[in-house]
C-alpha cells in the first residue's frame, strides 16, 4: 500500500484524477483491506484487488501501482487450497489482467504484455514450486512415520512371539506328561494328568487373550526379521538400561515391589519396551540428559514413569513424528492399560503409563 500511494504521488496522478484522487485513493484502501482478508478468503481478495487494479487503470491510466498487491493475492491463492482448483484461479485471474492491461497501450501492446506476463506468472510459478517441494517434504516424512511405525509394530511381533511361544511349550510339554501319565497306568496318573490338563487349560486360554490383546496393533509381519527373546528376569532393566549406554544418558532407576508370579508375559515385555523406548526418545531428542526411571508396583498394576530434564539446544533441532509416543501408547492400551507423554514444569518431558498384571477377561474368570 505505501507503494501505490508513492507510485501515485510519483506520477501525480491525485492531480491528474477527477475529484482530486479521491477515486484513486478509495481503490487502494479497498485493495488494503482485500488483503488484510487474503488469508481468509484469498479468491475473494485476488478478484477484489484484480477488480480495483484495471478499474485504476482505466480511470487514471496507471496500471502500476496495485501490482504488488495482486502479485502477493496471486501467491497465496496458488499456495493454498486445492492445488488444481486454486492454480486455474491464479492464472485465469493473471492471463485477464495481463490482456485488458495491455489493451489499453496499444500502441505498445506486445512490449505491455510480456511486460505483465512476467509479473502475474512469477509469483504463480514461485507458489506452486514452494507448494510442490512442502508435498514432496510431506511425502518424506509420512514415508518415514510410517517405516518407524512398520518396526514398532514387529517388535511388538517378536514379543509376541516370545509370549506365544512360551504358552505354547507349556501346552506341549504338559500333554506329553498327560499323555505318558494316562498310559503308564500309574495308581495316581489320573489325578497328575487331570493337573496337567487343567494347566494346559489355563495357559491355552491366557495365551489366547494375550494373543488376541496384541494382534490388534499389527497390521503386517515380517518373518524374515530374527526373534529376540522376552527378559529372562522381570525385575532386571539392565538389558534395557545397556541398550542406550552409547547415547551418554545418566540415568537413575527407583523401583518399588516386583512383578507378582501372576503377572503376565506381555504386561512384563510392554513395560520393558515402553521403558525402552522412553529412553530412546529421550537420547534422540533431548540428547545427554539426567533421566530418572521409576516402577511402582501395585495390587493390580505397574506404574512407569520414565522423566528427563530440560533437552540441550543443539541436540533438540531432531524433528519427532511422533511414532515413538504412538507404539507405546498402543502397548499399554492393548493390555487395558493407560498412557501419558508430555511436557513438564520444568522444560523436561515425562512419559507416565500403566499397564494392568492380566488382562481385563482373565481378571473377570478369576
Amino acid at each position: 500500500m505505501v507503494f501505490a500511494v508513492l507510485a501515485i504521488v510519483e506520477h501525480g496522478i491525485a492531480e491528474r484524477t477527477p475529484s482530486g484522487g479521491v477515486l484513486v485513493v478509495g481503490l487502494i484502501v479497498v485493495a488494503g483491506l482485500a488483503l488484510v482478508a487474503l488469508r481468509r478468503e484469498p479468491v475473494v481478495a485476488l478478484l477484489v484487488i484484480a477488480s480495483a487494479r484495471l478499474l485504476m487503470t482505466w480511470q487514471a491510466s496507471d496500471d502500476v501501482a496495485l501490482i504488488p498487491a495482486e502479485m502477493i493475492a496471486l501467491y497465496v491463492v496458488t499456495n493454498s487450497g486445492e492445488r488444481r482448483t486454486r492454480l486455474f484461479i491464479a492464472i485465469s485471474v493473471a492471463v485477464v489482467t495481463m490482456f485488458v492491461v495491455a489493451a489499453f497501450d496499444s500502441e505498445g501492446f506486445f512490449q505491455e504484455l510480456a511486460g505483465e506476463a512476467a509479473l502475474m506468472l512469477l509469483p504463480i510459478a514461485v507458489a506452486d514450486g514452494v507448494r510442490s517441494r512442502a508435498d514432496r517434504i510431506k511425502v518424506l516424512i509420512d514415508t518415514e512415520a510410517e517405516s518407524r511405525v512398520q518396526a514398532e509394530r514387529l517388535r511388538i511381533a517378536r514379543d509376541l512371539h516370545d509370549v506365544v511361544a512360551h504358552g505354547l511349550s507349556t501346552i506341549a510339554i504338559q500333554s506329553g506328561v498327560a499323555a505318558h501319565l494316562l498310559g503308564s497306568g500309574a495308581h495316581n496318573g489320573a489325578a497328575q494328568a487331570k493337573e496337567s490338563l487343567e494347566i494346559i487349560n489355563a495357559t491355552g486360554k491366557r495365551s489366547l487373550d494375550e494373543l488376541r490383546a496384541m494382534v490388534g496393533v499389527l497390521r503386517s509381519v515380517d518373518d524374515a526379521l530374527p526373534l529376540s527373546p522376552a527378559p529372562s528376569d522381570p525385575n532386571d532393566l539392565s538389558d534395557v538400561l545397556a541398550g542406550v549406554a552409547h547415547a551418554g544418558l545418566t540415568v537413575t532407576t527407583e523401583q518399588h515391589g516386583v512383578f507378582p508370579t501372576f503377572a503376565g508375559d506381555a504386561c512384563v515385555v510392554a513395560v520393558h519396551r515402553i521403558i525402552q523406548e522412553a529412553l530412546t526418545n529421550v537420547a534422540r531428542h533431548a540428547g545427554s540428559v539426567p533421566v530418572a526411571i521409576e516402577v511402582d508396583h501395585r495390587t493390580d498394576e505397574v506404574r512407569i514413569r520414565v522423566s528427563n530434564g530440560p533437552s540441550i539446544a543443539a541436540r533438540n533441532s531432531t524433528a519427532s513424528t511422533g511414532v515413538g509416543i504412538i507404539g507405546m501408547t498402543e502397548r499399554a492400551e492393548a493390555l487395558g492399560g493407560t498412557l501419558f507423554a508430555g511436557p513438564i514444569d520444568d522444560g523436561g518431558f515425562v512419559v507416565d503409563a500403566t499397564v494392568p498384571y492380566r488382562l481385563p477377561s482373565e481378571v473377570a474368570r478369576h
